[in-house]
């Protein structure tokens, strides 16, 4: 699941979604996959929180098993845009797209 290999983002993540936070959010999954592959849903879910003026919170949820991470990372200004959305990443098992929750 989470296949390095077949990795997909819509027009809207590669519009929208600063580059280096599409590699933080992938990382993110990579992580809890190498922890324990059997216990990661196909669906992922990301949301975004600023703290203070220079953290970004990055909460990662799935339903099966219910699991919550709060991933931080370093603010910036260009994150603006992204606080108020939610970024899902499916895996159908042949591949893996990221795309916002509008995009669905």
């Amino acid at each position: 699941m989470f296949n390095q290999e077949n990795r997909y983002i819509t027009c809207g993540i590669d519009e929208n979604l600063p580059i280096e936070l599409q590699q933080y959010l992938w990382m993110c999954i990579d992580l809890q996959t190498a922890y324990n592959e059997e216990i990661v849903d196909y669906l992922q879910v990301f949301t975004f929180e600023k703290v203070g003026t220079d953290i970004l919170a990055i909460t990662q949820s799935q339903e099966k098993p219910n699991q919550k991470t709060i991933h931080y990372t370093n603010y910036k200004p260009e994150y603006d845009k992204i606080l108020a959305e939610k970024i899902f990443v499916i895996d159908d098992g042949d591949h893996s797209t990221m795309l916002f929750a509008y995009e669905y």
